[in-house]
């Protein structure tokens, strides 16, 4: 049987339209449907701090700067522990004199171990292991913090601290890097790496506010006391 030319142009594009809504059901149904992806962030800042070197090394030695800068990060620290102190003051021919004069010349590598409780509302866990490793020198200071293990759906965090002489100031270079598995739509991934990249952004400029205050709180001080269980540097 032949159709008219008008019935086959119909016939056409209704089979045309059947496909096209096909198509586009199928495509809904693979965008919404949910996926577990690994949204990463991490951003770095550097900033000058109005503080001699001498001083800086004095303040994050003395002070608890640990309890400050996490407190800046949406994070609360529970507890910390050393689980290991190196101090090499061979270098330093008068070391107790100089610690006293806050010109002090050691060597000091120390291991912490951190418990902290979390507040981001993209990460599902409310606590966090994190053992920080620093390493300070007479003209630079590495503080590297890292998470042991994940939690929940934290993968892995880890921010660093390279502080170095500026002239009369204080060069730092903050970072901040997490990795979040979430289960989200496909559609919307690339909303949840936007939203672990704020994360991390934010992250880096609380450090560096918080770190900007707890210098100030200490700076002008003519010595700076050691806190109880702090360093000697």
């Amino acid at each position: 049987m032949n159709l008219p030319f008008r019935s086959r142009s119909q016939l056409v594009l209704a089979v045309v339209a059947v496909l096209l809504v096909a198509v586009s059901v199928t495509f809904a149904f693979l965008s919404f449907s949910s996926v577990e992806h690994l949204a990463t962030g991490s951003a770095e800042k550097t900033i000058l701090i109005d503080c001699d070197f001498d001083k800086f090394r004095q303040i994050m030695v003395r002070k608890n700067a640990t309890a400050a800068i996490v407190g800046q990060s949406g994070m609360t620290l529970i507890d910390e522990s050393v689980e290991d102190l190196q101090i090499d003051t061979s270098q330093d021919d008068r070391p107790l004199l100089n610690a006293i004069r806050g010109q002090s010349k050691a060597e000091v590598q120390a291991v912490k171990k951190l418990r902290v409780s979390l507040s981001d509302p993209h990460i599902d866990a409310d606590q966090l292991t994190l053992r920080q490793r620093a390493d300070i020198q007479p003209e630079s200071m590495s503080v590297v913090t890292q998470s042991i293990a994940a939690a929940a759906n934290l993968e892995s965090y880890k921010t660093t601290l390279d502080a170095r002489p500026e002239g009369n100031q204080t060069e730092v270079t903050l970072s901040v890097a997490l990795d979040v598995l979430v289960t989200v739509p496909k559609a919307f991934v690339g909303r949840a790496d936007r939203e672990v990249q704020q994360s991390a952004a934010s992250g880096v400029d609380e450090q560096a506010d918080g770190l900007r205050r707890f210098v100030a709180e200490h700076a002008g001080k003519r010595f700076i006391l050691p806190e109880l269980g702090g360093g000697s540097d």
